[in-house]
Order: structure tokens, then C-alpha cells, then sequence
């Protein structure tokens, strides 16, 4: 065998060796983008759903908000069956102790 004889039969080898690591890796490339072709289908479920359960919540709370606008200014007495007004001594209370409070703070100044 000749000295270019052999230079070829290396190249050859170094060129089919080098052909089959490309293909490994084109294949390794391949399987890589089929995961992340399907965690990304899975991230996009998921986003869906956190989509549709915060629209439900929302829903619920504008929903809740229209109940609490709807209550009347004035509640029925479960026991005798007399419309009372709710708690007006206690905001009466609560007026008299701010209104102390602030007058002994001004005074302390």
C-alpha cells in the first residue's frame, strides 16, 4: 500500500467516524426537541388552567361585590322579627372614643 493509499483510507475512516457523531448528535438534538416540544405543550396547559381558575376567582369576587352592594342598609331580627338598624351604639362608641383621643392628643402637644 502506498503512502497516498493510506492517507486516503484515514480520511475515509476519520470522515465516517466524524459522519457517525453527527448523527448521534443530530439524533440526541432531535430527542432533546421532542421534550421540550412537550414540556412546552404541558406549560401551555397549565397556563390555561391558572387562566381559567383566575377568571373563575374573579368571576366570584364581582360576583361577591354585587351581593355586598345588594345588602340592604338595615337587617331583619332573626328572633322577633323587627328591622333593626346594625349597631348604631357601637359606632356611637367608637366616634366618642376617637374623638376623646384626639382631643387629649392635641392638649398633650
Amino acid at each position: 500500500m502506498t503512502r497516498l493509499e493510506e492517507q486516503r483510507q484515514a480520511v475515509s475512516y476519520a470522515l465516517e467516524n466524524q459522519d457517525q457523531r453527527i448523527s448521534a448528535v443530530e439524533e440526541q438534538l432531535s430527542t432533546s426537541r421532542k421534550h421540550v416540544e412537550e414540556q412546552l405543550q404541558q406549560v401551555e396547559k397549565v397556563e390555561d388552567r391558572v387562566k381559567e381558575i383566575v377568571r373563575e376567582e374573579l368571576q366570584g369576587l364581582s360576583a361577591g361585590e354585587r351581593c355586598l352592594t345588594a345588602i340592604p342598609t338595615t337587617f331583619p331580627d332573626r328572633h322577633s322579627g323587627v328591622v333593626a338598624k346594625p349597631y348604631p351604639h357601637k359606632w356611637k362608641n367608637v366616634m366618642g372614643h376617637l374623638s376623646y383621643a384626639i382631643r387629649k392628643h392635641r392638649t398633650h402637644k
